[in-house]
């Protein structure tokens, strides 16, 4: 068999997979945590690969499945989940509230159906395996939805898993018989269909992350303060996107609208918007100070240094003196590894910090800012943990 589209793109890298894992990311509450995964998340899908490994004919041939997880660190993450995509006979997502609104989530089920696209609509459904990870208040209109709630034979096991989600029965020990049942039931679903009706060889679609309406709120900014052109890549060849890139793509995966644009830009953005400034500490302390001197307390500057030795000014001091400015504190980070840990606490402080302090509109007149009763101090995202 041959690769359709092999004229528009490359074959992807990897074995097929029996199944790829969906879901609406979360924000972890500590970065000591995978960046930008969920804990519940990860544990269901080594529960389920167990499961499909276990029923499974063709183990030599084909991974049990993938999740984002499994990504290296400095992977341009839209090719990635574009190749595991392409390899992936069944697509599993997790269905939550947040699952309709992330745009990522969204992108991975629109890609991953691009490759159904000339199948019958009835064998085309059977590679969809949507689950009701947490409880939707509308499920019943959702025929997706519906379909999850139908791997479910048994009436009681059904009704606990309408009112809690699989989510709370992979959690709960209450429910550790119907996980089992359940998760035996979509492990022998994806087999049979992997292994009776295999998908033929195909190029999912680029995945696109489309901005989904009802986002709640203005568009994270993201720019870079840097002695280098952009686009910056403090970490080479370590990372194959430019960090503004990686900030931004990190945010949207969580949910938030997101712009890369210059300082000047940002400028003109940062009174209505959060925002994020990566700051490369080779520009020093006082050049930092000056060039975002004037931006609002809301704006959040995250000191990147890479390589950098004990030379003055050091990359804490050079937060310190943002800090002095009025800007929120995040400690800086240095390696590729801080610094894909700090990404998703990052964003959330900037949205945290633009809703404390950030414009309001009140109903009869024009924003206004909102009162504060004196300079505050944001938490050290790096480690989660409140900078006291």
């Amino acid at each position: 068999m041959t690769w359709s589209d092999t004229s528009l793109a490359r074959r992807p890298a990897g074995r097929e997979t029996y199944f790829f894992l969906s879901y609406a990311h979360s924000v972890p509450l500590s970065a000591a945590a995978r960046p930008d995964t969920d804990y519940w998340v990860s544990r269901f899908y080594q529960d389920l690969a167990a499961a499909v490994r276990a029923r499974a004919s063709r183990a030599r041939e084909l991974e049990a499945g993938f999740f984002d997880g499994q990504v290296n660190p400095g992977a341009d993450l839209k090719q990635a989940l574009t190749d595991a995509l392409s390899l992936a006979h069944v697509f599993v997502p997790l269905y939550s509230p947040n699952y309709f609104r992330n745009a990522w989530a969204l992108g991975e089920r629109e890609s991953f159906r691009s490759r159904l696209a000339r199948l019958a609509p009835g064998r085309a459904e059977r590679h969809m395996l949507p689950v009701l990870w947490m409880p939707l208040p509308s499920w019943g209109d959702r025929p997706e939805t519906t379909r999850a709630l139908e791997l479910v034979r048994d009436p009681d096991e059904r009704a606990d898993y309408a009112e809690n989600g699989l989510r709370a029965l992979c959690k709960l020990s209450a429910y550790h018989r119907q996980y089992e049942s359940l998760l035996a039931a979509l492990a022998d679903r994806i087999v049979t269909v992997t292994e009776a009706e295999p998908l033929a060889p195909s190029r999912a679609a680029t995945l696109t992350t489309n901005p989904v309406t009802d986002t709640g709120g203005q568009a994270l900014v993201v720019t870079a303060l840097t002695v280098a052109g952009p686009p910056w890549r403090p970490y080479g060849n370590q990372h194959e996107l430019a960090v503004a890139d990686y900030v931004a793509a990190t945010a949207e995966r969580l949910g938030l609208p997101t712009r890369v644009v210059d300082l000047p830009e940002a400028r003109i953005r940062a009174p209505r918007s959060p925002v994020v400034v990566l700051v490369d500490a080779a520009v020093g302390a006082e050049a930092a100070r000056a060039a975002l001197a004037g931006l609002p307390q809301w704006v959040v500057p995250l000191v990147i240094a890479v390589d950098h030795g004990r030379v003055e000014p050091t990359p804490e001091a050079i937060a310190g003196t943002l800090q002095d400015a009025r800007l929120p504190r995040v400690l800086p980070v240095r390696t590729i590894e801080e610094f894909e840990r700090c990404a998703p606490l990052l964003v959330t402080e900037a949205r945290k910090q633009f809703l404390r302090h950030g414009p309001v509109d009140p109903p009869d007149g024009p924003h206004a800012p909102r009162p504060s009763l004196g300079p505050v101090r944001a938490p050290d995202v790096r480690r989660g943990k409140e900078d006291r």
